[in-house]
């Protein structure tokens, strides 16, 4: 990210003794060395960047809740060393951090922190639901991009790729409408996905994240077919845009594409077409796929709670998961570190009584764990297509079958999540975090050499 204005400095000098020998008799002199931490700055606000420079022999250490970049690079080891040249950096607060430690050789600096503006913020996604939500006379104050099943043709899907495709450009990224017909039947959806590319620093390597912008067809099982499809999967679908936003000024190691996918309501056909053409915006073949990361159907999640003083289950799945009583993959140690180190989440938060749907594998040692977190061979989603090409993935899920039985029907409407969670502030915050959650597991996956294609 690039340097902003600076509000304040918080400068601090250390004055580093260390005696000098001499002959003998001679008293022990002291060499004084300034070392310097800039702060540009005047308060530490909760989900921004907030930059700054050091210089002289300096090391400076964060403590895991708080994300260190230098030069628009994410530090993963959260420490480094200047060495006598100026070194210009940005700390990156999650919403979660209430106060923190800094270490700067031997000094520590305390910091408590302030409500800030997320640069992933669940307030903003809230009103860009609205927007693509609601229909109105009002094209600006309305999207109205409802209606989005895949058919051959329907205007209301065009459109709001149109759309989607719009607000990628505009942050700059190189972006394409993929168009795949691979069949000659019209009762069949054709795949019709929205590509979005940010090049990497490296040219041997791919990785992305994604969600589906389909929406249930009308009659489609079990609940009959949606029009908004707000949990499902608009609410995915916004969260892209947002990722899309916040990643413009990071530095990444891989090529990185976020993909708005068609047709995953009938059998992924979208990020298959994607995955399996050959098309110089398509997934490279000769480019090792790395990681993959899905959002579909979130924020009927926790921290949000039921009405009978549960919480809303919260999953995150990782895999590929061939052996259920060992964790292969070193995403999986990324995700959790992610949700319980960095944004704090309960670890053992449980359920009194338990959840109507769960995972393949180890249901029965998770059914009442809210942070059902950890490796699984779960599918159903556009993961599947990468996991099957070796891609490490992690795949977002919040409630769903018995949990939310909207889905998938009219319906699941924002006004329906709202209502569901307990108000907008509920439903806000609860995508506040799994949003975070899936942004800093890119951030960090991406800076993993670990995390690399098992195929």
């Amino acid at each position: 990210m690039t340097f902003r204005r600076p509000v304040a400095l918080m400068l601090f000098s250390l004055l580093l003794a260390s005696p000098i020998s001499g002959c003998l008799g001679a008293e022990e002199e002291i060499q004084e060395e300034e070392v310097e931490f800039l702060l540009l700055a005047d308060e530490m606000r909760r989900g921004e960047f907030h930059d700054f420079i050091i210089s002289g022999e300096t090391k400076l250490t964060v403590p895991p809740t708080v994300l260190l970049f230098i030069e628009e690079k994410l530090q993963v080891s959260g420490t480094i060393q200047a060495e006598g040249e100026d070194l210009q950096g940005s700390l990156l607060i999650p919403p979660t951090t209430m106060n923190f430690s800094l270490e700067l050789n031997s000094q520590i600096l305390d910091y408590e922190t302030v409500e800030g503006t997320p640069i992933v913020s669940g307030k903003e996604w809230f009103e860009k639901m609205e927007f693509i939500t609601s229909v109105c006379s009002d094209s600006s104050a309305c999207g109205g991009y409802v209606n989005r099943w895949m058919g051959s043709p329907n205007p209301n899907f065009e459109r709001a790729a149109s759309y989607f495709q719009g607000h990628f450009e505009g942050l700059g990224y190189e972006t394409h409408l993929m168009r795949v017909s691979d069949h000659l039947n019209p009762t069949q959806p054709e795949s019709l996905n929205v590509i979005a590319w940010k090049r990497g620093i490296r040219d041997d390597c791919v990785q992305g994240m994604g969600s589906h912008m389909d929406i249930a067809p009308p009659g489609g099982p079990p609940g009959g077919g949606t029009y908004e499809g707000a949990y499902d999967n608009t609410a995915g679908t916004v969260s892209m845009m947002l990722f899309a936003r916040a990643l413009v000024d990071i530095e990444l190691e891989c090529d990185t594409f976020l993909g708005l996918w068609s047709s995953e309501e009938e059998g992924l056909r979208g990020s298959n077409a994607f995955a399996n053409n050959d098309c110089s915006y398509c997934l490279p073949t000769d480019k090792e796929l790395r990681f993959y990361i899905n959002m579909d159907m979130m924020g009927i999640s926790w921290p949000a709670y039921k009405e009978n003083g549960d919480p809303f289950p919260y999953h995150a799945w990782s895999g590929p998961d061939n052996d259920p009583e060992v964790v292969e993959q070193a995403i999986t140690a990324v995700m959790d570190t992610v949700h319980f180190d960095i944004l704090q989440a309960p670890r053992n938060l449980t359920a009194d009584n338990g959840y109507g749907a769960g995972c393949d594998q180890h249901w029965d040692e998770h059914s009442s764990l809210t942070l059902d977190v950890h490796e699984d061979t779960f599918g159903r989603s556009d993961h599947v297509t990468f996991r099957n090409k070796g891609a490490q993935t992690i795949f977002h899920l919040g409630a769903y079958d018995e949990d939310y039985s909207a889905y998938h029907s009219p319906t699941d409407t924002l006004d329906n999540m709202v209502e569901v969670v307990g108000g907008q502030e509920n439903l806000e915050n609860s995508l506040e975090f799994v949003m975070w959650a899936a942004f800093i597991e890119l951030l960090i996956a991406d800076r993993t050499p670990e995390v690399r294609n098992v195929g």
